[in-house]
């Protein structure tokens, strides 16, 4: 395994936490703050290493975007869970499970084809 699979591999990890955090939290858990932050594992994770290392690469940026909408996406779900509207934010984790997918094909895409080089 190459160091960018490595890299990759853990961000692969990092964003199937923080989906299940999202999952977690709409079902009763608690709702950590500075895990959902931009200064949480993800968002250190393209500044500190993605944003370094892969700068050039345009599949980075795609994949911060994803993860900035996913994450957009949690907070509102998160302010439905918070109101009350336990339904509603529960039916938007298709939306979640549909970006977590699209990123996911990315990531796998981008892994093999720097797995390559």
């Amino acid at each position: 395994m190459n160091e960018a699979q490595v890299d990759l591999q853990q961000l692969r990890i990092k964003h199937i936490l923080f989906k299940s955090k999202v999952r977690s939290v709409l079902y009763g858990g608690t709702y950590d703050e500075f895990f959902f932050s931009s200064s949480g594992p993800i968002g250190t994770w393209f500044s500190a290493v993605g944003r370094v290392k892969y700068a050039s690469v345009p599949e980075i940026i795609k994949l911060s975007q994803i993860h900035n909408a996913l994450s957009l996406t949690a907070a509102k779900l998160f302010q439905l869970y918070k109101r009350g509207l336990i339904e509603q934010a529960h039916e938007g984790l298709k939306e979640i499970d549909k970006s977590s997918d699209l990123f996911l094909s990315l990531l796998a895409r981008l892994e093999t084809r720097l797995a390559a080089t």
